[in-house]
Formats: C-alpha cells, sequence, structure tokens
C-alpha cells in the first residue's frame, strides 16, 4: 500500500473512531437526560400525591333518585366537586360510589353536594380502590363494588318478625346474591319509584303493630339508620320488579314459577364477578358452608333457606 492511501485509511480510522465517540456521548448524555427527566417527573407526581392526597372512594346511600336522569344528577353535581375524580351511581342499589382525592374534598363536602341537588344522602363506607376498607373491614367485591363487613351484619328481611341472627354464610350469601341481582337490575334500567318505596314502608310499618317512634327506634337500631332501611326497601322492590317483569312474565303455575326463577338467579350467580377478599371472612363462611370462593359457594347456598331465597320465592 502506498504512503498516500495508507496515510488516507488512517485518517479515515481516525475519523471514524472521533464519530463513535460522539455518538456515544451523545448518547449517554440523552441517557443520563431521561434519567433526569424521570427521577424529576417520580419526584414531582410524589409531590403531587403529597399534596392532593391519595385517590380514595366512599359509597353514599342515595334516597329518592326516580329515573335515569337522576342518575346523570348525581354524577355531575359530584364531578363538579374539586377533587372528585369518578362517580359510579346505581339507580337499583340507591347508592354511589365516588373516588376523590382525599386532601382535595371529604366525604362531607361530596354529600352536601348531592343533598343540595335534592337527594336524602347519607355516607356509607370508605375504602381504597385497591380493595381495603378504611373505617371498615371490605370482604368481598361485586362487579367491582364493594361488599362491607357491616354489610353483612344489615338484614335483607324488612320486617321486624322476620329479622333474626342467620348464620355467616346465610348473610353473605343473601347479601352478595343481592348485589349481583342489582348489577342486573341496573343493566335492565329497573325504576322503583319513591312513592312505591314510601308505601311499602307504610304497610310494613302498619302490620308490625309499632307506634311511629317505636318503628324509628327499631329502623335505626337494626338497619343503622331510617335511610338505609328505605334503601333496602326500594332494593328489595327493584329485585321484585326485575323479576316479574322479565323472568315470570306469562308463567303463572307456582311451581314452574320457582323453578324458572332459582334457574334465572343461578345463571346469574354462576357468571357474576365476585371475589371474597377478607382471609378472616373466608374462614367463617369456611367454617359455615365448607365453601369459600363463590363459584362454590352459591350453589351450595341456593338450596338452604335465607333471606334472599325468601326473596326470590316470594
Amino acid at each position: 500500500m502506498s504512503e498516500h492511501r495508507q496515510i488516507k485509511k488512517i485518517d479515515m480510522d481516525t475519523l471514524e473512531g472521533a464519530e463513535r465517540k460522539v455518538s456515544h456521548g451523545k448518547l449517554r448524555r440523552a441517557g443520563l437526560a431521561v434519567i433526569v427527566f424521570l427521577v424529576v417527573a417520580a419526584g414531582g407526581y410524589a409531590a403531587y400525591r403529597v399534596i392532593v392526597g391519595e385517590v380514595i372512594a366512599s359509597r353514599f346511600t342515595v334516597n329518592r333518585m326516580t329515573c335515569p336522569a337522576c342518575v346523570i344528577t348525581v354524577k355531575e353535581v359530584t364531578a363538579k366537586v374539586p377533587g372528585v375524580v369518578e362517580a359510579d351511581v346505581s339507580l337499583a342499589a340507591q347508592d354511589v360510589i365516588v373516588k376523590f382525592r382525599e386532601k382535595r374534598t371529604s366525604p362531607d363536602a361530596i354529600r352536601n353536594a348531592i343533598a343540595q341537588a335534592g337527594y336524602p344522602v347519607k355516607p356509607d363506607g370508605l375504602f381504597r380502590p385497591s380493595g381495603a376498607g378504611i373505617d371498615d373491614p371490605v370482604v368481598a367485591g361485586v362487579h367491582g363494588k364493594p361488599v362491607f363487613l357491616r354489610d353483612i351484619k344489615v338484614p335483607l328481611a324488612v320486617r321486624k318478625t322476620q329479622t333474626g341472627t342467620p348464620d355467616a354464610a346465610a348473610s353473605a350469601f343473601s347479601v352478595i346474591g343481592k348485589e349481583v341481582l342489582l348489577h342486573a337490575a341496573d343493566a335492565a334500567t329497573i325504576v322503583v319509584q319513591p312513592y312505591e318505596i314510601e308505601e311499602e314502608v307504610q304497610r310494613i310499618f302498619r302490620e308490625q303493630g309499632l307506634s311511629r317512634d317505636e318503628f324509628t327506634v327499631w329502623m335505626t337500631s337494626t338497619y343503622g339508620a331510617p335511610e338505609k332501611y328505605y334503601q333496602v326497601v326500594g332494593q328489595r322492590l327493584g329485585i321484585r320488579k326485575l323479576i316479574d317483569e322479565h323472568v315470570l312474565k306469562g308463567v303463572t303455575d307456582s311451581e314452574a314459577r320457582k323453578r324458572k326463577v332459582l334457574e334465572w338467579a343461578g345463571n346469574l350467580f354462576k357468571d357474576a364477578d365476585v371475589q371474597v377478599l377478607d382471609p378472616g371472612f373466608k374462614e367463617k363462611l369456611h367454617a359455615s358452608a365448607g365453601q369459600d370462593e363463590w363459584k362454590t359457594f352459591w350453589p351450595r347456598m341456593i338450596s338452604r333457606d335465607s333471606e334472599l331465597k325468601s326473596l326470590l320465592l316470594q
């Protein structure tokens, strides 16, 4: 190789080496910039979370929702509260679950917004979106909705003579099964009017043979608050309306009606998204029923007496 060509090759090798060094340097600087950006972003997000707080959720009992327009109204008024992230309203269950930034708003502020829109409302449990309860354990989730331990203690029956002390398995089946049926009622846009709930409450009140004060004391001690009692009455009416209008229409034979409604309910239970979350509650279910997973729990329970089965077959 001539001296000229050798010098030229050396120059090209030197140039390529220099270019590689420059490229590597650029990559290192770019990588460092990305790392710095991520660190700053993470720090900024952490600082943001410190300022606004983590996202938590509150459930509210909301009475006197009369139609799908009420669902829109409740969603809109809650969305206007600073710090609210999301609201999920159930017309059939007569409740709303609101996710919010804990340092930007509070359950009281959300409750006031709903009340000012004209709906009697009561806070009914705090929890984290992960499923952990804050003021009461969340024992199960039904289609993403929480079931609190306190819910298991609230009767589905609404007459004083009906309420007793069912075991944990029967109570869990009634409450979780009720939530599955209410999910179906929402899908079918079942509406129970406030006057229907009031008429039912008045009829039950007359049957009890109690004074108004005695009846109020009983409602409060058994259900936690009159609003909760009215909610349960409305939920029962919604489930029965769903069954009468969408399941048993045209079926008159009593035995055929029982078979059809139990088959229908069983299909809903089979396909339901139900998770038993609390380990201690799982133990109670297993001790009472021999099963603690919904898929194997409900078939065993549907053959036993429970408040839910009484409602289905009434």
